[in-house]
């Protein structure tokens, strides 16, 4: 071998040393961190979980924990979170990770969801399996159960906006409860029946002045029940396509009873079942006719305030530019003002307070025994119609008779229900539609009266989808095109 040669060969390794040499002291990669996304802790209960931090080069990593709750505390010796939460700690909390191996640093965002008992975290468990295998994609779902001991039981998942930046769904969150809002309106109108100051056999002339046709014949008794022949302006095209709408405009009563005036009248009243909102609208309208309060302001004097129902509102004035707080929210929330549905569909409210609501109307705690009795009188059934009482839908899912009601509007899709044998009551409210929406509520109504029921006879099997809940789809198709 030449010297000239070995003398290349030897520069040669000479270089791939130095070359190998220097890449132990580049950092490629940054720390990793491994934790679920949602921790779960019990009032109560002490809570703990370490984190697990890790390094592909092999270099020490300093954890820091930002944001948490008030009970919670970390232990950096042992990348241990610790700590017992107490009774003003239910809800969902975010706080921050971050890993830094001198050079990289790796952020993470992560929840904690405080529940009440085992028994809510069931729930949750529950609610997160059959969403995922029952509707999956369904972005924001959130349940409350109250059973006869008024303890309550929640269940949310997904996020609270449709963009990716939303922040997760939470029990603070409200929703739309469109035709939810139609036992609100009739627990007003038979409040004031409580207290004489309407007569449910008199008609709509007596105590609004229109041109409704039929006016005269038109009794309350018929317009909680559907039974007005009320032409409904919410499911015509005439109103949808009227050159005066817009998506700001705020409606009248007036207005929205115009279109039964010029329509005429669906059939002769009480003679047959035909779903109105109009004829909600209208018993809003005699709502203020005889409290002499603005609709919004009877709702909360009347309902709202004394059932302590803290969220709940009724929205005659929320725009893109005056939102409503903390609304779960999807691409259609602000399509048009809520005017156009008035009393037959305006509310928002959480879960809970939905809950709230539908316990104290239906058991007994806010009209008298005959008046909450006369809900859940089957009345559509004897005119050939929907199964439907006053303001109340009529149900028999899986061998157990419950009421409620269903609401669509604005793509959020709700469901109250209470189970009078259990006096238990279900809200389940979601701001995004999928077309197994239905088989979902079977399936969490199916758990709830399985493990909240306390006692009551466990409901016969039945394929879920295989029972139908009627549901009034005010627009569920239809879109505002500008």
């Amino acid at each position: 071998m030449s010297l000239k040669y070995f003398a290349f060969l030897t520069l040669s390794a000479i270089i791939i040393v130095s070359s190998c040499s220097g890449s132990t002291d580049a950092v490629d990669e940054p720390p990793e961190i491994e934790i679920p996304s949602i921790l779960s802790a019990i009032i109560g209960v002490e809570f703990s979980h370490v984190i697990e931090v890790s390094d592909p080069q092999g270099l020490d990593v300093e954890l820091t924990v930002t944001d948490m709750p008030d009970w919670m505390t970390f232990m950096p010796s042992e990348n241990l979170l610790h700590g017992t939460p107490g009774d003003d700690d239910i809800g969902l909390y975010r706080f921050s990770l971050e890993a830094d191996n001198g050079s990289l640093i790796t952020s993470r965002d992560v929840y904690v969801r405080i529940f009440r008992s085992e028994a809510e975290a069931g729930l949750q468990s529950r609610v997160e399996t059959a969403r995922n295998s029952t509707t999956p994609g369904l972005n924001g779902i959130s349940v409350t159960v109250i059973d006869r001991h008024e303890q309550i039981f929640q269940a949310y998942m997904g996020t609270s906006g449709s963009g990716l930046g939303s922040s997760a769904i939470n029990e603070k969150n409200l929703f739309r409860v469109a035709s939810v809002t139609k036992p609100m309106t009739a627990a007003l109108i038979l409040k004031l029946a409580d207290d004489g100051e309407i007569d449910l056999d008199a008609t709509v002339a007596e105590y609004y002045e229109t041109e409704l046709p039929n006016a005269d014949t038109i009794t309350i008794r018929h317009l909680l029940s559907h039974t007005g022949g009320v032409f409904d302006h919410l499911n015509s095209s005439s109103f949808w396509g009227d050159p005066s709408f817009t998506p700001t405009k705020v409606w009248t009563v007036e207005e929205l009873v115009d279109f039964a005036v010029r329509n005429g009248p669906v059939f002769t009243p009480g003679s047959a079942y035909g779903y109105s909102n109009t004829g909600f609208c209208i018993l809003g309208a005699i709502i203020e006719e005889v409290t002499e309060l603005e609709i919004q302001d009877a709702f909360r004097e009347m309902l709202f305030e004394p059932m302590g129902l803290s969220s709940a509102v009724y929205d005659n004035f929320s725009t893109n530019n005056d939102p409503i707080e903390n609304l779960a929210q999807n691409s259609r929330t602000y399509e048009y003002h809520l005017t156009a549905a008035g009393a037959a569909g305006a509310v928002a409210a959480t879960p809970e307070d939905v809950a709230r609501f539908g316990r104290a109307l239906y058991g007994g705690r806010y009209l008298s025994a005959a008046l909450t009795d006369k809900m859940s009188e089957n009345i559509g059934e004897t005119v050939g119609g929907q199964n439907y009482g006053f303001g109340t839908r009529i149900w028999n899912i899986g061998g157990i008779p419950h009421h409620g009601h269903t609401g669509a509007l604005l793509d959020y899709r709700n469901i109250l229900m209470y189970v009078p044998d259990a006096d238990l009551t279900i809200a389940i409210h979601t701001h995004d539609v999928h077309s197994n929406w239905f088989v979902l509520v079977d399936e969490i109504f199916d758990y709830a009266v399985q493990n909240y029921s306390d006692g009551l006879a466990k409901p016969v099997p039945f394929v879920y989808g295989a029972e139908t809940r009627e549901e009034d789809l005010p627009d569920a198709v239809i879109k505002f095109i500008p």
